[in-house]
């Protein structure tokens, strides 16, 4: 279940952070001026979301996730209904998510579905696919990077070099 879980974090969280990149590239509400200045602002601000985001996602994430199965489970043997499951377990990852408001609440239902799909389709989660999945926010963070890097030497960065 916890390499599942890992799994569906790591996902979910890249998601959300390209989502959040896209949708809001600004979050500190500066104009943007034209189409570079916008593209410049969503690399920036995936990074952000990365550096602040993952290990969010990474440790309350998991935990609340595991909980709210494990209540899923044990409410919907106490009321002896095997359809609440899924609506027990999604209302508490929305209610656990909310803590972290809108934001919070949106990766926090992606998070649902993400492990509920992993789940349904009995996917067993391979070491490989592990390791796989912790190296992907990082892998996306050195992209971000590494594209702000490029942008800045292309755009006359690399004149600071020399001096």
């Amino acid at each position: 279940m916890l390499s599942r879980k890992i799994l569906s974090a790591s996902v979910s969280g890249v998601l959300v952070f390209i989502f959040l990149g896209f949708f809001i590239p600004n979050p500190f509400g500066e104009t943007i001026t034209s189409v570079p200045h916008y593209f410049n602002s969503v690399v920036l601000s995936i990074l952000g979301y990365l550096f602040y985001g993952t290990p969010i996602i990474f440790l309350y994430g998991i935990v609340c996730s595991i909980i709210s199965e494990k209540s899923a489970v044990f409410i919907s043997k106490k009321i002896k209904s095997d359809r609440s499951y899924l609506y027990i377990s999604g209302f508490l990852h929305a209610c656990f998510g909310f803590v972290f408001s809108g934001y919070g609440l949106i990766a926090s239902l992606l998070f649902f579905a993400v492990d509920h799909f992993i789940k349904n389709r009995k996917i067993t989660v391979t070491r490989k696919q592990l390791v796989t999945a912790l190296v992907l926010p990082i892998a996306l963070y050195v992209l971000c990077l590494g594209t702000l890097a490029t942008a800045d030497f292309f755009s006359g960065g690399w004149k600071d070099l020399l001096v």
